[in-house]
């Protein structure tokens, strides 16, 4: 008989989080989300759509109007609510500045590692501006920190999506309007050579830098969200009187979360691009770029045992799955592993099993590691019941 752990293991398993500054708010219980995920706020409990009177439980209102933050029903990333910012010229000014943002306490402890997932979608107003707006910031503490300006920022600048991390700006492409945008951030805080930044845009990770996040002070940074337009209050040049913003899906996480703990939820259904295909051993016939050209009519074959395709998708993604189409796939089945790599060199495997032999369309795989970040995929072949060749028309990474 399965025995329960005694109420008493319960409760001072909630007094750690809570003395851990994990706030669980109303209907949201210890085992919600999973190891490591301190907080979902994705607005659809009832006791987080406190806006625009307050903000979500454990956390601070940094708005003056009735519109600066309000739960909507649409547009939404993750279930049936979000949240809506928005920020006038006009407004008041709140906290030394024109903001309209969500803010946590200062209370992270010093040499913290954090993940931070939610999405954004910028309304169909957003237009180019002048100005730069923050609308994702990590604050230094108030109290016994450095001053200046947040060590981390997300921004949208010259009609650019932008971060600023500590002075140097990253530019990751232009913004499109209407749509949601995933984000995963990932940030061991410190001082010295061993901190850690890592950033994914929809599922590929588009920063990756070592050595110190931050600057110092008694505690980490914390996290701040919605629309912060400095300039607005500075009287510097802007061509804009509005900016309205979405906001969803937030998850946060501590040392012990994966990037698929925080990340907003996708399909396994994303297809990358591959950049370029390698085989341990192939034919000069069918080389390996024909596996990636489109056309189920030409083929990558190489002779023996263990031979492998690998696909290389130019830059580390969030990777869950493949889809590989075999050459006399409906009158044989194969016998494949797949395994995964962020730098070629070092494999994991992530799905191993056998083809249909029921068709020569592409099938679908799904790892059952689960998703991962990796840049090269590696098909390996093992058997089939007629020869020792392996013949793959087309394959392809899947991708959250």
């Amino acid at each position: 008989m399965k025995r329960s752990r005694p109420r008493a293991w319960l409760l001072a398993v909630i007094s750690s989080m809570l003395a851990a500054g994990v706030a669980l708010s109303a209907g949201q219980t210890a085992s919600a989300d999973p190891a490591g995920v301190q907080r979902t706020l994705d607005w659809e409990q009832s006791a987080d759509r406190t806006l625009p009177a307050a903000a979500p439980p454990h956390l601070i209102k940094q708005w003056a109007t009735s519109y600066g933050a309000t739960n909507v029903t649409s547009p939404t990333r993750d279930g049936s609510h979000a949240a809506r910012f928005e920020l006038r010229k006009s407004d008041p000014v709140v906290s030394s500045s024109k903001r309209a943002e969500i803010s946590q306490r200062d209370e992270q402890p010093a040499d913290a590692e954090r993940w931070y997932g939610f999405s954004i979608n910028l309304a169909t107003t957003w237009a180019h501006d002048t100005s730069a707006e923050i609308v994702s910031q990590w604050h230094q503490c108030d109290v016994g920190c450095p001053g200046g300006s947040p060590p981390l920022a997300l921004l949208t600048d010259e009609g650019r999506w932008k971060i600023d991390f500590r002075g140097q700006f990253i530019d990751l492409g232009p913004y499109t309007t209407g749509a949601w945008v995933d984000w995963v951030f990932h940030v061991t805080w410190r001082t010295d050579s061993t901190g850690l930044l890592q950033v994914w845009k929809n599922g590929e990770r588009v920063v990756h830098r070592t050595g110190a996040t931050h600057d110092g002070g008694p505690r980490s940074p914390y996290f701040k969200f919605g629309i912060y337009k400095w300039d607005w209050n500075t009287g510097a040049p802007s061509s804009t009187t509005q900016r309205v913003m979405y906001y969803d899906a937030l998850r946060l996480g501590d040392e012990r979360a994966v990037h698929r703990d925080v990340a907003p939820q996708r399909a396994c259904t994303r297809a990358p691009s591959v950049a370029s295909a390698s085989a341990t051993t192939y034919e000069p016939a069918n080389p390996p770029a024909n596996a990636i050209d489109g056309a189920l009519s030409t083929r990558w074959s190489g002779q023996g045992f263990g031979a492998a395709l690998i696909l290389d998708t130019g830059v580390p993604r969030q990777l869950c799955g493949a889809t590989v189409a075999w050459h006399r796939g409906d009158l044989r089945w194969n016998d494949y592993t797949i395994h995964a790599s962020q730098d070629g060199i070092s494999y994991t495997k992530v799905w191993e099993g056998r083809s249909s032999g029921t068709t020569t369309a592409p099938e679908t795989v799904l790892f059952t590691t689960g998703s991962l970040d990796a840049r090269y995929l590696k098909i390996s072949f093992w058997a089939n019941p007629e020869n020792d060749w392996a013949s793959i028309t087309e394959a392809r990474p899947l991708g959250l």
